[in-house]
């Protein structure tokens, strides 16, 4: 069952660079897909989670609630 999926003109272009012959949407993007394992990607994310985590500043549990109430205040 073929669906609709919604890229930017920039993609697209990119896209048909890689279409040969008669090639399909589907079969370039199954094309890149199997040159990139989904482990590689989900590597890369856990990486970033991690050194996003050395950086990170917590702040109290009660100044994280005083700084929702003012959100919700001001979004009232």
């Amino acid at each position: 069952m073929a669906t609709t999926i919604t890229v930017e003109e920039r993609t697209k272009d990119r896209l048909t660079d890689y279409k040969f012959g008669n090639w399909t949407y589907d079969e370039v993007l199954n094309m890149l897909m199997n040159k990139v394992s989904i482990e590689d990607i989900s590597s890369e994310h856990i990486e970033e989670h991690y050194r996003r985590l050395k950086d990170f500043k917590g702040v109290s549990k009660d100044d994280f609630k005083k700084e929702l109430k003012k959100r919700q205040k001001k979004g009232s």
